[in-house]
């Protein structure tokens, strides 16, 4: 069971036998959501199928959409072109407001250009816009035969690859001018705090393992939730900064004693003393434990894609690490991963058709499993509440270096992110309905 994070009300419209219910919580706002006597016959996973040791889902989430830039001379200039910072926000993001690159709004930065006393690595401006573009599954760039890399546009709904252009013939590459405005951004959401002063995810660390010095995954202390997150003494670690912290950490940690336990550390020092916090994470739960890190602190309501986690990855400096680890990575899919976990909902089955009125809503506390959904009985009608919406992310990977994008890819670079993603959808649907 959950503890009840958000106040919402969602109305389930059920046809034929079924009744007419809503998930509930104080105070009532009123979001349509319908399903069908159908619903238990769709498939929970209409993604990637595969085998591994992952947790897992399956429906298509892909990039927004934005303007390509001009051209430059190199591979990481054309990946990563200078910031910019009038770089727009997102309003539906819940980011801090200073990681859209306002340094008059960041706490950790004087209002000026320049860098903040004792700031740490200044990341930030090293990077600006990027594209989806074409990746092997180690996450590197697929280049074409003039070493560019090749963005990823939709036409059609489908993801089509496409060649940056030499139009003046001074070795300066940029974007057909009839694709300019389907070249698709990155977006990464509050992650992008990744690019503020090492000193912010140092801070965050230390915090993170001052609760998990001295235990080891898996142990009576410290175990995971339905997403995978980290849970100390019964606590969920949900901090988006923490999370991102030992993400960062833990794919750059060691097995120094060869016991097959990594050791995600950090140094402390203070008024109370100095030392070094340590927690211990089996090697072969590293990635799995990566993935709901990145999950947990990244938007709720967002969609990961694989540009999306090398991206921040490449912010932190981690991205050859995670390369080398996802070299061997398949995906399971959500239907294993996620069979045996469940969460308790508030349904209304009653008192749908007078929405004013409050005194004849009558609710049941319904299990329901997070790939299956669950059912309940009121009244003699059987009311069906579906589980999590598990979705494909978009595919953008080609492994073969042949510039066409593979099928029914389920390891590397786009498994992993498709097992981050649903760990992100997980933590928003037990976030908005999930009860204790």
């Amino acid at each position: 069971m959950k503890t009840l994070k958000q106040s919402i009300r969602k109305a389930l419209s059920v046809t034929g036998t079924a009744a007419v219910i809503s998930f509930a919580a104080l105070p009532l706002a009123v979001n349509p959501w319908s399903i069908g006597d159908s619903y238990a016959e769709q498939p929970t996973e209409q993604g990637h199928q595969g085998s591994g040791q992952q947790r897992g889902g399956g429906a298509g989430k892909g990039g927004q959409q934005g303007q390509g830039q001009g051209g430059s001379k190199s591979v990481f200039d054309k990946i990563f072109s200078v910031f910019s910072d009038e770089e727009e926000g997102d309003d539906d993001s819940d980011r801090p407001e200073w990681a859209q690159g306002n340094r008059e709004a960041n706490p950790h930065s004087s209002g000026s250009q320049g860098k903040p006393d004792a700031a740490g690595t200044m990341k930030g401006d090293l990077f600006g816009d990027l594209w989806i573009i074409l990746r092997d599954d180690s996450g590197e760039p697929v280049l074409d035969a003039n070493g560019q890399v090749q963005p990823i546009i939709i036409v059609d709904g489908v993801p089509t690859v496409i060649q940056l252009v030499d139009t003046d013939g001074d070795g300066k590459y940029e974007v057909p001018v009839e694709y300019a405005d389907a070249v698709q951004e990155v977006d990464v959401g509050r992650t992008n705090v990744a690019r503020s002063p090492s000193k912010v995810l140092d801070h965050s660390l230390t915090e993170a393992l001052s609760k998990l010095d001295g235990t080891t995954l898996g142990d009576e202390t410290v175990t995971v939730d339905d997403a995978g997150r980290l849970v100390v003494d019964g606590s969920t670690i949900d901090s988006p900064l923490e999370n991102l912290a030992i993400y960062q950490a833990l794919l750059t940690a060691t097995d120094s004693n060869d016991d097959g336990l990594l050791e995600v550390k950090v140094d402390y020092s203070g008024e109370a003393g100095s030392g070094t916090y340590t927690f211990l994470v089996p090697v072969d739960s590293q990635l799995d434990l990566a993935a709901s890190l990145f999950a947990a602190a990244s938007d709720k309501t967002a969609s990961l894609t694989v540009d999306n986690i090398v991206t921040v990855s490449t912010f932190l400096g981690v991205n050859d690490e995670l390369a080398n680890l996802v070299s061997n990575y398949t995906y399971d899919g959500a239907s294993t991963a996620y069979k045996d976990s469940s969460v308790y909902v508030n349904v209304q089955v009653d008192g749908l058709d007078t929405p004013d009125d409050l005194s004849d809503d009558v609710y049941q506390s319904v299990e329901v499993n997070l790939v299956t959904g669950g059912t309940t009985t009121y009244d003699g009608e059987t009311i069906t509440v579906p589980g999590v919406s598990f979705e494909t992310i978009a595919n953008t990977v080609d492994n073969n270096a042949d510039g066409t994008l593979d099928a029914n890819d389920n390891d590397g670079i786009d498994g992993f992110t498709q097992t981050a993603d649903d760990a992100l959808q997980v933590i928003e649907f037990v976030h908005d309905i999930g009860i204790e």
